[in-house]
């Protein structure tokens, strides 16, 4: 989750011409009829095989195709069109439950599709996320002088709003309580707990009808790298936030398993699809061939951050070899240092495996934008240096590609 004018860098726009030479051809969509003869679809899991993934020509990039659902490794639309999610995360609910007084409708739509001006970016993404705490959702914070029914009306007229504009919404359990002992807003523990149930029982009645709405089960499981665990529970000894946490206590819990969470969503009879991110803070997805989960609209969730073993040498292993078989999606990413050294290398990987993204975070400015991933020198779009220039440009290419338009020297 922490992982930090406008400018145009020749080497971006290299990188997208290469990137984007293959899709030059026809840009119709494919429906589930037309989609590759070498994509083979098995009734369970482990018996799933593609042996090609499709051109981003083939995919619907904007606007909302929902309700979304999923077919071997593929999110298709409503009319059976394959999608792609691409984004950004819309940071502060999660440690603000009155949020930080920008979340009109115009502040908003920048993260959308608009006409620029000298005041105003638009950033051309078709999903927000918006992480959230279930302390906030099922207690309030009266420090902050906020209720719960208070943060419940703010999320709903966030989500109504990113509705209006045309926009997919995912709602992320991103701070949990650690079995009900974290206090204030909660923090980044390795598991969900009793609450998180609580949580999703009520997210999902709520929002079960929304076909623009996705349901991000939980932000980032880090429990020990425990599958079994990660899928069915567990007993939590001694958890920690981890360094960049502010809760530094340590807690003794009963963990939920995501198929748990997953199981709280439909039975509270909502079809949306259901975001499962993997284990090492979310990373990992190796397993999954042993330990997916039993349900159906599952989208799995890999966070790649450049450090330790979450470097391109072993993407393959973590999530692109389970990305021919399951549908999977980058809920974060990003870089501390305004270069674009990573996520230029990233966004090509996962294109050329169907994986769709959102970029971490669109932030109110705090703090250095070199030593966190954040994409806004302010709250009308403007990106910061580097890292947010890139995302903004790539952003803009696959709407470029939808325009039939041949990738300009300059993304106007």
């Amino acid at each position: 989750m922490v992982r930090t004018t406008r400018i145009t860098f020749v080497g971006i726009i290299i990188i997208v011409v290469a990137l984007l030479t293959i899709c030059a051809g026809s840009l119709q969509n494919a429906s589930a009829a037309d989609l590759s003869p070498g994509v083979v679809y098995g009734a369970q899991h482990e018996n799933r095989h593609v042996t090609s993934y499709l051109p981003l020509s083939k995919f619907h990039l904007r606007s909302i195709d929902g309700p979304y659902h999923t077919q071997g490794n593929l999110i298709l639309g409503a009319d059976n069109r394959p999608y792609l999610f691409h984004g950004v995360a819309r940071d502060d609910l999660e440690y603000l439950c009155a949020g930080d007084g920008h979340y009109t409708q115009q502040e908003l739509a920048y993260m959308g599709i608009g006409d620029n001006s000298a005041h105003a970016t638009y950033w051309g993404g078709n999903i927000v996320r918006l992480p959230l705490s279930e302390s906030f959702w099922l207690y309030g914070l009266p420090s902050q002088q906020c209720s719960s029914t208070q943060y419940h009306a703010l999320l709903k007229r966030v989500v109504d709003i990113l509705t209006g504009l045309n926009l997919n919404v995912m709602l992320d359990l991103q701070w949990t309580d650690a079995g009900g002992q974290s206090p204030g807003a909660g923090d980044t523990w390795s598991m969900p707990d009793r609450d998180s149930v609580s949580f999703w029982q009520q997210i999902a009645s709520i929002y079960k009808n929304y076909r623009n709405v996705l349901f991000e089960i939980y932000n980032e499981p880090h429990w020990l790298d425990n599958w079994p665990c990660w899928r069915n529970g567990c007993s939590i000894k001694e958890d920690s936030s981890g360094s960049t946490g502010h809760d530094h206590a340590r807690y003794n819990y009963q963990a939920v398993g995501m198929q748990t969470l997953l199981d709280t969503v439909r039975q509270a009879g909502a079809n949306n699809l259901v975001v499962v991110a993997g284990t090492d803070w979310g990373f990992d997805l190796s397993q999954l061939p042993t330990y997916h989960l039993n349900g159906t609209n599952i989208v799995y969730d890999t966070h790649p951050y450049p450090y330790g073993t979450k470097l391109p040498a072993y993407w393959d292993a973590a999530f692109g070899q389970v990305s021919a078989s399951y549908p999977v999606i980058s809920t974060e990413s990003g870089e501390y240092d305004c270069k674009t050294t990573y996520v230029s290398q990233l966004f090509s990987y996962f294109d050329a495996h169907d994986i769709g993204w959102i970029s971490w975070a669109w932030v109110p400015p705090w703090g250095e934008a070199c030593k966190y991933p954040r994409l806004v020198t302010d709250l009308t779009g403007s990106p910061t240096p580097g890292m947010g220039e890139f995302v903004y440009q790539y952003l803009h290419s696959y709407l470029a590609l939808l325009a039939g338009e041949e990738i300009p020297a300059k993304v106007k």
